[in-house]
């Protein structure tokens, strides 16, 4: 009994004595500064959480984002892309073709389709929603302050954020959207960025055929010049098409056709004479749209952005990010 009591006075003074000691400890220099990081930590997990409550940014005062909070965020981004393509293996996928009869393009607009993926499944639509959330958490937290910087210049070009070759991991929009089950074939896409030319290049590759014969069309390239119109905005300007095809009339032999795309002020003169040619009857005067993208997120693994049509596209460069590679194969 005399020990335990013992051992109870003593282990009584020593929480007192260590307790007056990280009292007056803390009010040192010494102690501040070294709190300084955990602070900090607590700084951007509130900030972060009041962004996903509020949508504001998460970034620092200083307009830094944390490294720590989008590495947790790409790495979540990734797990949900995973259950997305898990429930789509089970539940079915898109069957999308070529035009407005495949459901590519709208009829009315001639844009690009948005995709349901609630008309999959609804473990589908709302694994979607789920990856359409971490990005726009990831908006939120964007380290790259001018994506478009340098875009188009000659000289320092190469030093674009935006410069290199971007796959694609998800979409909503139709035309970039392929599957087996389709009349158009499984596909893979990609993104080009020549920063110093000014010139992007939509790459699809066609996957070859259930019995492992090349599709007619191989290849389909969309060339279009790219001009930097604030510090993430990026206006497009389609220049031609390019089809790469492996048989010319039943003959195994592959080649390519050019398809030139009208410039604005061609695509003008065709709205303008469409509508004399009406015999003067009231329309509604259309303007064609100009096609856009603002970038909402981008470091050198990782962009996400956003077209004038509110399709959004996830993109990651396969060299950079090794924990992406399993799902740009």
């Amino acid at each position: 009994m005399t020990t335990t009591m013992s051992d109870s006075r003593c282990l009584i003074l020593l929480v007192l004595l260590t307790a007056t000691i990280a009292i007056t400890d803390a009010f040192s220099i010494p102690a501040i500064q070294r709190a300084a990081p955990s602070s900090l930590v607590k700084k951007r997990f509130v900030s972060w959480s009041r962004s996903r409550a509020s949508g504001t940014s998460s970034a620092d005062d200083d307009g830094e984002s944390s490294p720590s909070i989008t590495a947790h965020l790409k790495a979540d981004l990734l797990k949900r892309i995973e259950i997305l393509r898990t429930t789509k293996e089970r539940d079915g996928d898109f069957s999308i073709d070529f035009g407005v009869k495949g459901g590519e393009i709208d009829k009315k607009s001639r844009a690009p389709q948005k995709v349901n993926f609630y008309s999959i499944s609804n473990d589908a639509g709302k694994a979607a929603d789920a990856i359409m959330e971490t990005a726009n958490e990831l908006a939120n937290n964007n380290p790259t302050d001018e994506p478009t910087l340098h875009l188009g210049d000659k000289e320092k070009g190469d030093q674009s954020p935006l410069n290199g070759e971007w796959k694609l991991l998800f979409t909503t929009a139709a035309d970039a959207t392929f599957s087996k089950n389709s009349t158009r074939g499984d596909a893979k896409a990609k993104n080009v960025v020549d920063a110093t030319r000014g010139r992007i290049t939509n790459v699809i590759d066609f996957a070859s055929l259930k019995d492992g014969t090349e599709p007619l069309l191989k290849q389909l390239n969309v060339v279009i010049g790219a001009i930097p119109v604030g510090k993430s905005r990026v206006e497009l300007r389609f220049r031609y098409a390019k089809a790469v095809f492996t048989r010319f009339f039943g003959w195994k032999r592959r080649w390519s056709l050019y398809i030139p795309v009208p410039a604005p002020f061609v695509t003008r003169l065709i709205v303008f004479f469409s509508r004399v040619f009406r015999f003067g009857k009231e329309t509604e005067k259309k303007v064609p749209p100009k096609a856009y993208f603002d970038v909402l997120y981008l470091d050198d693994q990782l962009r996400i952005h956003r077209t004038g049509e509110d399709n959004l596209f996830v993109q990651a460069k396969e060299d950079a990010w090794e924990e992406a590679r399993p799902f740009l194969a």
